[in-house]
């Protein structure tokens, strides 16, 4: 069974664009694909595991084969949860606002657990070979200005870091099927938010047909 992991990353305030046009995504995917299993992570939700002094003492230790922690091992089990739903999946869906020209933090530290060498890539003599190159990934961003498309100078594009990241990152796991749902000018341009959310919705329902 194919199974879509939908990664949401914004805090629980309405009304967001990228939510609307998330939800437009997954429920004309639904419709197109009835067979197909969809799962919801929630990044603020639930808390995602932290890369700290703890998980690098786990990490050193594990790799030395040393006897782990009470602490250690939870830690590390919560790693592994997470990061084995990230691998069951086939397809993922991202979803969330543009902070300060970046992701949002929890977006980024999620990412972080995922990004494990052996498991969503590794390390050759040629350099870091990617190992889920078969999945496909829709990134769905709003911004308040307009960073993308024949309306945005090449200075603006520039600046979106966190969509270059996030193509980057998959990019590093061998994914070359990378799509991105552009949802920008509603703040700069008031008068056409409306014609903004319509054809984002239009393009996501599409793209949901054929991903």
């Amino acid at each position: 069974m194919t199974k879509l992991l939908v990664v949401k990353a914004h805090p629980h305030v309405e009304p967001s664009l990228s939510l609307s046009i998330g939800n437009a995504f997954v429920t004309a995917y639904q419709e197109s694909h009835p067979d197909d299993k969809i799962v919801v992570r929630d990044l603020y939700d639930s808390t995602v595991p932290a890369l700290n002094d703890t998980t690098m003492s786990a990490w050193k230790h594990e790799k030395a084969g040393q006897e782990l922690t009470a602490k250690e091992t939870a830690l590390l089990t919560r790693h592994n949860k997470w990061l084995n739903e990230f691998m069951a999946a086939d397809k993922y869906v991202f979803i969330n606002p543009m902070y300060n020209l970046f992701l949002p933090a929890e977006l980024k530290q999620y990412i972080d657990v995922m990004a494990v060498p052996h498991k969503t890539f590794k390390y050759t003599a040629h350099g870091p070979v990617g190992l889920i190159g078969d999945r496909k990934v829709i990134h769905i961003q709003a911004a308040g200005s307009v960073y993308h498309g024949p309306k945005a100078n090449s200075m603006m594009t520039k600046l979106d870091f966190g969509d270059a990241y996030l193509r980057g990152i998959f990019t590093l796991f061998g994914v070359k099927d990378f799509q991105s749902i552009f949802v920008e000018g509603a703040d700069q341009d008031p008068t056409k938010r409306e014609a903004i959310i319509t054809a984002a919705k239009e393009q996501a329902i599409q793209l949901a047909r054929k991903f």
